[in-house]
Protein backbone atom coordinates (compact mmCIF):
# COMPACT_ATOMS: atom_id res chain seq x y z
CA UNK A 1 0.00 0.00 0.00
CA UNK A 2 2.86 2.36 0.84
CA UNK A 3 4.49 1.72 -2.54
CA UNK A 4 1.19 2.38 -4.29
CA UNK A 5 0.77 5.65 -2.37
CA UNK A 6 4.30 6.72 -3.30
CA UNK A 7 3.70 5.94 -6.96
CA UNK A 8 0.42 7.85 -6.96
CA UNK A 9 2.08 10.80 -5.21
CA UNK A 10 4.94 10.79 -7.71
CA UNK A 11 2.53 10.66 -10.62
CA UNK A 12 0.49 13.56 -9.24
CA UNK A 13 3.61 15.64 -8.62
CA UNK A 14 4.89 14.85 -12.10
CA UNK A 15 1.57 15.72 -13.68
CA UNK A 16 1.58 19.10 -11.92
CA UNK A 17 5.12 19.89 -12.99
CA UNK A 18 4.36 18.90 -16.55
CA UNK A 19 1.17 20.88 -16.86
CA UNK A 20 2.62 24.12 -15.53
CA UNK A 21 4.44 25.05 -18.74
CA UNK A 22 1.75 23.53 -20.92
CA UNK A 23 -1.01 25.57 -19.31
CA UNK A 24 0.96 28.74 -19.91
CA UNK A 25 0.94 27.96 -23.63
CA UNK A 26 -2.43 26.25 -23.99
CA UNK A 27 -3.58 28.46 -26.86
CA UNK A 28 -1.65 27.64 -30.01
CA UNK A 29 -3.84 29.76 -32.27
CA UNK A 30 -3.89 33.42 -33.11
CA UNK A 31 -1.05 34.91 -31.09
CA UNK A 32 -1.23 38.63 -30.28
CA UNK A 33 -2.98 39.54 -33.52
CA UNK A 34 -6.42 38.24 -32.60
CA UNK A 35 -9.00 40.58 -31.09
CA UNK A 36 -9.11 38.84 -27.71
CA UNK A 37 -5.41 39.50 -27.16
CA UNK A 38 -5.62 43.10 -28.33
CA UNK A 39 -8.49 44.08 -26.07
CA UNK A 40 -7.35 41.93 -23.12
CA UNK A 41 -10.37 39.63 -23.37
CA UNK A 42 -10.63 36.66 -21.05
CA UNK A 43 -10.12 33.46 -22.96
CA UNK A 44 -7.64 30.70 -22.23
CA UNK A 45 -5.06 32.18 -24.63
CA UNK A 46 -4.68 35.29 -22.47
CA UNK A 47 -2.58 33.31 -19.99
CA UNK A 48 0.32 32.97 -22.40
CA UNK A 49 0.19 36.67 -23.19
CA UNK A 50 0.16 37.54 -19.48
CA UNK A 51 2.95 35.06 -18.78
CA UNK A 52 5.11 36.55 -21.54
CA UNK A 53 4.33 40.08 -20.41
CA UNK A 54 5.12 39.43 -16.73
CA UNK A 55 8.45 37.81 -17.61
CA UNK A 56 9.17 40.34 -20.38
CA UNK A 57 9.80 37.59 -22.95
CA UNK A 58 10.78 38.42 -26.50
CA UNK A 59 8.89 36.92 -29.44
CA UNK A 60 11.86 34.66 -30.11
CA UNK A 61 11.93 33.46 -26.49
CA UNK A 62 8.19 32.76 -26.61
CA UNK A 63 8.62 30.67 -29.75
CA UNK A 64 11.57 28.76 -28.28
CA UNK A 65 9.65 28.06 -25.06
CA UNK A 66 6.55 26.96 -26.93
CA UNK A 67 8.63 24.57 -29.06
CA UNK A 68 10.48 23.23 -25.99
CA UNK A 69 7.28 22.63 -24.06
CA UNK A 70 5.60 21.01 -27.05
CA UNK A 71 8.55 18.61 -27.34
CA UNK A 72 8.36 17.88 -23.61
CA UNK A 73 4.62 17.26 -23.82
CA UNK A 74 5.11 14.73 -26.61
CA UNK A 75 7.90 12.98 -24.70
CA UNK A 76 5.90 12.84 -21.51
CA UNK A 77 2.79 11.55 -23.28
CA UNK A 78 4.68 8.39 -24.22
CA UNK A 79 6.01 7.95 -20.67
CA UNK A 80 2.53 8.47 -19.18
CA UNK A 81 1.07 5.87 -21.54
CA UNK A 82 3.77 3.37 -20.53
CA UNK A 83 3.14 4.05 -16.82
CA UNK A 84 -0.60 3.64 -17.35
CA UNK A 85 -0.10 0.30 -19.11
CA UNK A 86 2.19 -0.88 -16.31
CA UNK A 87 -0.29 0.28 -13.65
CA UNK A 88 -3.06 -1.67 -15.36
CA UNK A 89 -0.86 -4.77 -15.55
CA UNK A 90 0.10 -4.29 -11.89
CA UNK A 91 -3.54 -3.93 -10.82
CA UNK A 92 -4.56 -6.99 -12.85
CA UNK A 93 -1.82 -9.09 -11.27
CA UNK A 94 -2.14 -7.88 -7.67
CA UNK A 95 -5.88 -8.61 -7.46
CA UNK A 96 -5.39 -12.27 -8.28
CA UNK A 97 -5.88 -14.73 -5.43
CA UNK A 98 -2.22 -15.73 -5.75
CA UNK A 99 -0.37 -12.99 -7.61
CA UNK A 100 2.94 -13.83 -9.25
CA UNK A 101 5.25 -11.76 -7.05
CA UNK A 102 8.05 -11.94 -9.60
CA UNK A 103 5.75 -10.30 -12.13
CA UNK A 104 4.55 -7.73 -9.56
CA UNK A 105 8.15 -6.83 -8.69
CA UNK A 106 9.10 -6.66 -12.38
CA UNK A 107 6.23 -4.30 -13.14
CA UNK A 108 7.10 -2.21 -10.08
CA UNK A 109 10.71 -1.97 -11.28
CA UNK A 110 9.53 -0.85 -14.74
CA UNK A 111 7.36 1.85 -13.16
CA UNK A 112 10.32 3.08 -11.11
CA UNK A 113 12.48 3.28 -14.25
CA UNK A 114 9.78 5.28 -16.02
CA UNK A 115 9.43 7.62 -13.05
CA UNK A 116 13.17 8.17 -13.09
CA UNK A 117 13.01 8.88 -16.81
CA UNK A 118 10.18 11.34 -16.16
CA UNK A 119 12.24 13.14 -13.51
CA UNK A 120 15.19 13.32 -15.92
CA UNK A 121 12.95 14.69 -18.69
CA UNK A 122 11.56 17.33 -16.33
CA UNK A 123 15.04 18.40 -15.30
CA UNK A 124 16.18 18.60 -18.93
CA UNK A 125 13.12 20.67 -19.80
CA UNK A 126 13.77 23.04 -16.90
CA UNK A 127 17.41 23.41 -17.96
CA UNK A 128 16.23 24.17 -21.51
CA UNK A 129 13.94 26.89 -20.15
CA UNK A 130 16.86 28.28 -18.17
CA UNK A 131 18.98 28.47 -21.36
CA UNK A 132 16.22 30.39 -23.18
CA UNK A 133 15.55 32.92 -20.42
CA UNK A 134 17.75 35.53 -18.83
CA UNK A 135 18.65 34.89 -15.17
CA UNK A 136 16.04 37.48 -14.08
CA UNK A 137 13.32 35.94 -16.26
CA UNK A 138 14.13 32.46 -14.99
CA UNK A 139 13.96 33.63 -11.38
CA UNK A 140 10.54 35.12 -12.13
CA UNK A 141 9.47 31.91 -13.87
CA UNK A 142 10.46 29.83 -10.84
CA UNK A 143 8.62 32.26 -8.53
CA UNK A 144 5.48 31.96 -10.69
CA UNK A 145 5.73 28.15 -10.59
CA UNK A 146 6.14 28.21 -6.81
CA UNK A 147 3.20 30.58 -6.38
CA UNK A 148 1.02 28.37 -8.58
CA UNK A 149 2.07 25.27 -6.63
CA UNK A 150 1.23 26.95 -3.32
CA UNK A 151 -2.18 28.02 -4.61
CA UNK A 152 -2.93 24.49 -5.82
CA UNK A 153 -1.81 23.08 -2.48
CA UNK A 154 -4.04 25.47 -0.56
CA UNK A 155 -7.02 24.75 -2.82
CA UNK A 156 -6.49 21.04 -2.33
CA UNK A 157 -6.18 21.49 1.42
CA UNK A 158 -9.46 23.38 1.58
CA UNK A 159 -11.15 20.76 -0.60
CA UNK A 160 -10.54 18.05 1.99
CA UNK A 161 -11.37 20.13 5.02
CA UNK A 162 -15.00 19.33 5.77
CA UNK A 163 -16.59 21.73 8.21
CA UNK A 164 -14.62 21.90 11.44
CA UNK A 165 -13.08 18.46 11.03
CA UNK A 166 -9.81 19.56 12.64
CA UNK A 167 -11.66 20.83 15.71
CA UNK A 168 -13.77 17.69 15.97
CA UNK A 169 -10.73 15.47 15.62
CA UNK A 170 -8.73 17.43 18.18
CA UNK A 171 -11.52 17.45 20.75
CA UNK A 172 -12.97 14.03 20.07
CA UNK A 173 -16.41 15.37 19.09
CA UNK A 174 -18.34 13.10 16.73
CA UNK A 175 -21.05 15.57 15.83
Amino acid sequence: MLARTRILGSMIAAAFLLTTPMMAYADNSGGDNDAAHQDGGWHHGTKDHMFAKVLNLTDDQQKQLKDSWKKQKETMKGVFEQIKANREAFDAEIVKATPDMNKVNEIQAQIKVLQGQMADDQLNSLLEVKKIMTPEQFAGYMALKKEKMLKKHMMGHDKFKHGNWDDKQDHGNDE
